[in-house]
């Protein structure tokens, strides 16, 4: 593993795996990994957005990683891979909870106040912001003409799918800005996990992450105390929780894991184009999330955007 940045990539949530050669006999799993993370990644909004709606949002992420650990585990003895402790390791896991443990945070936090699909295109973004960091901070990247024009697109149709361009905003600002911060969370979180560079295997990763982010929801809940649940919530809150801690919070990593090391990078950052795409389709047909003009245009505007920056991060390559 390189301890820099690499250039003209968006770097993983979590860590980054040793890459492994492709086998052109499992091109057929590669695809079905592709589309299943693409699926699981469209559907995680909602699942948040119905967790929240009647569990408070602290005790939704603490049941969510409560029930994702014994998954975590078990995936971790059926694959024979421990989980270390060395103090680079817990270093890489404390990199890692600022992506799942304070990023999650402020997503639950503002799942209550906007929509399914707005959390979707928000987090759409975070490649073109990957980017801009990359540039300005860790001065690893430069920009070329068709990459500005990309994320100029990109950055438009935030403002069109946001309904900045309204002059009453029909949005929730403070949600729109909890949202946000959650995705510059997660984007930070990746660099700091490259950096730290500890080379752990990408299930212990995601293991000692997802412990170390329960023992932040511990530490979080003596203060909602009060909020804690006092009967069981419905099915399609039941569902939601389930959903998020087995796909969301352990499947959809380990199979992204897997394709980091088969398929190159500008394939990965279709997800974050396929991704918004597919949460309004769902975000209106199973949570009656109303669209308009407005929010049509940005997002394909910033479908474009993207489309365009992942096609010069190839020519590059």
């Amino acid at each position: 593993m390189n301890n820099s940045i690499k250039n003209n990539d968006f770097p993983s949530p979590l860590s980054e795996p040793v890459v492994a050669p492709f086998n052109p006999n499992s091109r057929f799993a590669t695809a079905g990994q592709f589309v299943t993370v693409v699926l699981i990644w469209s559907l995680t909004p909602l699942a948040a957005v119905w967790t929240v709606q009647e569990i408070h949002w602290a005790w939704g992420l603490f049941i969510r990683f409560s029930l994702a650990i014994p998954i975590a585990l078990a995936c971790q003895a059926c694959f024979k891979v421990k989980v270390p402790v060395h103090p680079q390791a817990l270093l890489s896991y404390a990199a890692g909870a600022l992506g799942l443990f304070a990023s999650m945070t402020f997503c639950y936090l503002g799942a209550s106040k906007v929509p399914s699909t707005v959390i979707s295109i928000i987090y759409g973004s975070a490649p073109l912001v990957s980017g801009l960091i990359a540039i300005y901070i860790f001065h690893s990247e430069k920009f070329n003409a068709y990459q500005w024009l990309g994320l100029g697109l990109g950055m438009l149709g935030m403002y069109f799918a946001l309904g900045l361009n309204a002059q009453n905003l029909l949005l929730n600002r403070l949600g729109i800005a909890l949202e946000i911060v959650a995705m510059l969370l997660y984007v930070l979180s990746a660099f700091a996990v490259r950096a730290v560079a500890a080379n752990i295997h990408p299930l212990s990763q995601m293991t000692g992450t997802t412990i170390m982010s329960w023992l932040g929801y511990c530490c979080l809940l003596p203060f909602f105390w009060s909020e804690m649940p006092d009967k069981l919530p419905s099915l399609q809150t039941h569902i939601a929780l389930i959903y998020s801690a087995v796909f969301s919070s352990v499947l959809a990593m380990i199979f992204y894991y897997q394709l980091l090391n088969k398929v190159n990078p500008t394939t990965l950052m279709l997800m974050n184009i396929m991704s918004p795409v597919l949460a309004t389709l769902w975000g209106t047909w199973l949570n009656h999330e109303a669209l308009n003009s407005h929010f049509i245009l940005g997002l394909l505007l910033l479908c474009s955007g993207l489309a365009l920056y992942a096609l010069q991060i190839r020519s590059k390559h």
